[in-house]
């Protein structure tokens, strides 16, 4: 059987989410408290770190493990939407006028919260750092990401980039720092370009 381009990018965002709902539940975690409370590795579904997930702390409210996803795939799903409605390959600004206000009004499923919400309530700081910076403070897209925290943040949600740029890792790369300078500076950028260049 030979994948298409269409089979390869819907395997990228399955994937995607696939790795995120095996990793949510151990995130944050050692590799020996990992091994401690599930036995071993993790290699498949596994519940939450906290049976009282609800109210445990520091993870309350959201319901890491049982195959939930986490907001990695929440803004992976919403830069999706961003492509779908432009149409076309995507800068910092469509970010300002896209993503942040997906992300502020339109109500979605989310399933660590086991609600419809808004995916502002779910995301992390790093994230609501877009709709501070953006929507209220109207900072230039392209340098709004300057002075965020610097993780993980921008690149976990690249996969997008990586397949509207298909076999073109140096366009994807350049898409991706464009699309993270509304979000990232210094490293946390540049995984988000490297990440999407992989992709592609």
């Amino acid at each position: 059987m030979t994948l298409t381009l269409e089979d390869r990018a819907r395997g990228a965002l399955v994937g995607a989410a696939v790795g995120d709902a095996l990793g949510g539940p151990v995130e944050g975690w050692t590799p020996d408290q990992i091994v401690e409370r599930h036995g071993g590795r993790v290699h498949g579904i596994v519940g939450p770190w906290h049976e009282n997930w609800r109210t445990a702390r520091p993870i309350a409210p959201y319901h890491k493990g049982d195959g939930h996803v986490t907001d990695d795939t929440l803004m992976t799903h919403a830069l999706v939407r961003v492509y779908e409605a432009v149409r076309d390959h995507l800068d910092a600004y469509a970010v300002a006028d896209h993503l942040v206000p997906d992300l502020m009004s339109t109500p979605r499923w989310i399933p660590e919260l086991e609600a419809e919400a808004l995916p502002l309530q779910r995301i992390f700081l790093a994230e609501k750092w877009m709709v501070t910076r953006l929507h209220y403070g109207h900072a230039d897209p392209r340098e709004a990401g300057t002075g965020n925290i610097v993780n993980c943040g921008a690149a976990m949600y690249m996969a997008p980039v990586g397949i509207a740029n298909a076999g073109n890792p140096a366009g994807a790369y350049a898409e991706a720092l464009d699309i993270a300078g509304a979000h990232q500076s210094s490293y946390g950028r540049e995984a988000a370009g490297v990440f999407a260049a992989a992709v592609a």
